[in-house]
């Protein structure tokens, strides 16, 4: 892959995360998430040293518009976005005044489309 391709692709990348992602937590809108989440997509966190495996329809299932917090100020960064012919990988922060998470991401891109395969996240939970 080209240098121009690749940083085509890196772009695409992350308008798709500040779409899809980043304005589901925003919105705390499922159908947000449903144009950027693979349907195999899964999410691994580990809570109390414990590994938890969460499926696409559990994780959609914690969000609703009604209980998005217009009060949060979301903010997203990009710490590094890796290109490899239709893979892809991303480390971002993703942050508001309660939370801060540490998010690492495995793409795939299909049909000319970018999906999140893979989650797997960092959680620090900030004092009020």
């Amino acid at each position: 892959m080209d240098r121009q391709t690749s940083e085509s692709e890196q772009a695409a990348i992350r308008q798709a995360i500040m779409d899809y992602y980043h304005e589901g937590h925003v919105q705390s809108d499922p159908a947000l998430y449903e144009q950027i989440l693979h349907p195999d997509w899964r999410f691994a966190l580990v809570i109390d040293g414990q590994l938890k495996l969460v499926a696409r329809n559990e994780y959609l299932s914690w969000y609703n518009p009604q209980d998005a917090d217009p009060g949060l100020n979301w903010e997203t960064e990009f710490y590094s976005v890796d290109v490899t012919g239709s893979l892809a990988s991303v480390k971002l922060r993703l942050e508001c005044q309660t939370v801060r998470y540490i998010d690492y991401f495995h793409l795939v891109k299909v049909d000319g489309r970018w999906w999140i395969m893979h989650k797997m996240s960092h959680p620090v939970h900030k004092d009020p």
